[in-house]
């Protein structure tokens, strides 16, 4: 996979230096300087006017810029901010979580991980690894789907009504083994067993062998914001040991939603009424 090496943003030429002109104009604005006019943009860049424009309109059709109507100053738009704050809340559940992720991995000797919704994805924000030589091995930053996969199943089965019918709609179920529900009410069937039972669990569903238990975690206003994972080889989740992890991933999940401000009585569409 590509990426930028070091702190410059001479790369490519055509679309690549359009998205980082874009990123350096957005470095413009500060807190000292919190609306910038076109000229003065164009200076700091060494940019012509015409071409800042351009940019900058771009932008402001996205919500990425705004401007002020009495001073026609352009200032940071309510997109970046709604990104900002959904940073912000990652920080928020990682730091909460990871003195918990600890115990829940010391206690079951397994990996153990955390998942937030990006879209139609989830993506890792957390792991420790498990002690065990055979463990669940996943990335920071990686991205996975949602129907697949006990943690996947979590944040989406706890989705409001009408949102969760939305992403449906968008999904294409592919089939990553034999185990991979591809079938679209069977997999909602899956998931109101999910809803009623407040954990889910999923075994071989994305990589044949592997095994996963997970939990929602709540904020303060009840929505779930994160799912906790327990993951290892599928030989290790059966039976007596399979329905432990499932009320240690379960207990684990509701001391971070309380860590989070949630409590019991407050409950968002969709979400688990027993997170106490």
């Amino acid at each position: 996979m590509g990426r930028l090496q070091g702190g410059g943003h001479a790369v490519a030429d055509g679309q690549s230096s359009t998205v980082l002109r874009a990123i350096s104009i957005l470095d413009c604005f500060s807190t000292e300087r919190p609306e910038l006019g076109v000229r003065e943009v164009a200076r700091r860049l060494r940019l012509s006017r015409s071409t800042t424009g351009r940019l900058l309109a771009t932008l402001q059709s996205a919500g990425v810029v705004a401007r002020n109507p009495g001073t026609r100053a352009y200032m940071i738009g309510p997109r970046v901010l709604a990104w900002a704050g959904l940073y912000t809340g990652v920080l928020d559940v990682r730091a909460t979580a990871r003195p918990i992720l600890d115990g829940l991995r010391r206690a079951t000797r397994e990996t153990t991980t955390l998942y937030v919704r990006d879209g139609h994805q989830r993506v890792c924000v957390e792991r420790l690894d498990g002690p065990q030589s055979i463990r669940a091995v996943v990335r920071l930053g990686e991205r996975m789907p949602l129907y697949a996969g006990a943690g996947g199943k979590v944040l989406l089965a706890f989705l409001p009504a009408a949102e969760r019918r939305a992403v449906l709609d968008r999904l294409a179920l592919v089939r990553f083994t034999r185990r991979t529900i591809t079938d679209r009410s069977r997999l909602e069937r899956e998931l109101a067993v999910i809803r009623r039972q407040g954990y889910a669990a999923s075994s071989g569903e994305r990589f044949a062998g592997a095994a996963t238990v997970a939990a929602p975690i709540q904020g303060a206003d009840g929505s779930v914001v994160a799912a906790l994972n327990v993951s290892g080889p599928a030989d290790r989740f059966t039976g007596a040991r399979k329905a432990k992890y499932a009320r240690l991933v379960t207990k684990a999940a509701r001391a971070i939603s309380r860590a989070m401000g949630y409590r019991p009585g407050v409950i968002a569409s969709g979400t688990p009424s027993r997170a106490s």
